[in-house]
């Protein structure tokens, strides 16, 4: 009779043992589960974000020390940077004004440094002469220290001269014009009649 019971029941001992080992399988936790890596969404969000603004700063007596426009500002607390897309940036200083136009920008501060990209547009204007034109890929301007820079080529266009450059470093209370190498010029010479 046992002989019986276990040909026909055969094919469940094979089926019942299965069902025991996966269920043993299933219910033990693996002991580590290896995390994936994440992102930091801190360091990629902006603190806040504007449209169409406009802001100024000060010097220590209130007279207006840069002004900076823009369509969009981006902060990011992190590292306390803001990230521009059609800067323009009007520097006042001693009777000469710096205007710095680009399409996109980028200011850190401590120490206090622009730095803009993609067609660079500077214009320094003064009371007494005429306005010299500088056209460059990338420039920084470095506030604190008052100077403007850039490591890339440089065109400089005034009404009697032309000059190119590969970098630049410039004061921008003195106006003196350090051309870092590979200096082309051209001068046109007056005639007096």
């Amino acid at each position: 009779m046992l002989m019986r019971l276990i040909s026909r029941y055969w094919l469940l001992v094979p089926l019942l043992l299965l069902a025991v080992v996966v269920r043993d399988w299933v219910e033990t936790a693996p002991e580590e589960l290896e995390a994936e890596a994440t992102i930091d969404m801190s360091a990629t969000q902006s603190d806040y974000y504007l449209e169409q603004f406009s802001t100024r700063k000060f010097d220590v007596n209130g007279n207006i020390e840069y002004e900076v426009t823009g369509n969009t500002l981006a902060h990011y607390p992190i590292d306390d940077r803001s990230e521009i897309t059609k800067p323009s940036v009007i520097l006042h200083r001693d009777q000469v004004q710096w205007k710095i136009d680009s399409t996109l920008g980028e200011l850190v501060k401590n120490p206090s440094v622009f730095t803009l990209h993609g067609d660079v547009v500077v214009t320094r204007e003064t009371e007494d002469a005429e306005p010299v034109i500088m056209r460059t890929e990338a420039i920084s301007i470095h506030t604190d220290e008052n100077e403007v820079r850039t490591d890339k080529p440089i065109e400089i266009v005034a009404q009697t001269w032309h000059l190119r450059s590969i970098g630049l470093q410039s004061s921008l209370n003195e106006g003196k014009l350090n051309l870092l190498s590979a200096v082309t010029g051209r001068f046109e010479v007056g005639t007096n009649d």
